[in-house]
């Protein structure tokens, strides 16, 4: 089909704004549930983050407490080494003991180091725990603020897109059924893009506005009659001219 008898392509015009409104508003519909997704696992990575800092120091500090109990135990060592060596009377016996006291303060020596080495990590971890406190803190109320809008938003488009379909739906009933039936039909075969207006350049050439094919001659004629539905002969949309339509 290449034309058809209509005096309602200003309609259809109007319908298909509609329903690319109706389009736009359900697909924004459907995008709310993804951005809470990702939302909420950005959240949850953040979370993560602050759960292994937080194991990372009650590990250090676990750690830290095992160094000062060992050092602790090293020294109740040394101090009863240094208790028996006045009960010792033999020189052997006295050297042996001096290494071994000599041996545990080496010992408690080596580990105090370590304790300090540890403490500055504890440190750090405990300043990193309670920045990443912070963060997730501040990020959940982002998160819930955020969340909060959306679904407030969802809800007011859903209400929006009813309220239009309705009125499509009343619009609709105004333009013939074969008319309906066709546009629906194209619509439903382009991708939502039935109707579009066609395009010219300097010389004078036009093509169709959906699928920028060259039109004949003749489209440029009927173009020009306001009674008429023309098609493209590519693409099966419904073309127009701009001035014929509004003019």
């Amino acid at each position: 089909m290449t034309l058809m008898h209509s005096t309602e392509i200003r309609s259809l015009i109007d319908l298909q704004a509609k329903d690319k409104l109706i389009a736009d508003m359900a697909g924004k519909i459907l995008s709310i549930p993804d951005e809470i997704e990702t939302l909420n696992a950005l959240f949850d990575e953040k979370k993560n983050s602050m759960n292994t800092a937080r194991e990372t120091l009650l590990k250090l500090q676990v750690e830290k407490k095992n160094k000062e109990l060992s050092i602790a135990e090293k020294d109740e060592e040394i101090r009863k080494h240094q208790r028996e060596l006045n009960m010792i009377r033999e020189n052997k016996a006295f050297k042996i003991l001096l290494s071994e006291i000599e041996r545990a303060k080496k010992e408690q020596d080596d580990i105090e180091t370590e304790l300090l080495v540890l403490l500055e990590a504890v440190d750090k971890a405990a300043i990193e725990d309670k920045k990443l406190q912070q963060e997730v803190k501040k990020l959940e109320e982002e998160k819930n603020r955020k969340i909060a809008e959306l679904e407030a938003a969802k809800k007011d488009l859903a209400a929006s897109l009813s309220a239009v379909k309705t009125e499509r739906s009343q619009f609709c009933a105004k333009i013939a059924p074969e008319i309906m039936e066709k546009y629906e039909f194209i619509k439903e075969q382009r991708q939502g893009l039935a109707i579009v207006e066609i395009k010219e350049d300097k010389t004078g050439k036009i093509s169709c506005g959906g699928c920028n094919i060259g039109l004949i001659p003749q489209k440029a004629v009927d173009l020009k009659k306001p009674d008429i539905l023309v098609f493209c002969d590519n693409c099966q949309r419904i073309i127009y001219l701009k001035k014929t339509v509004y003019g």
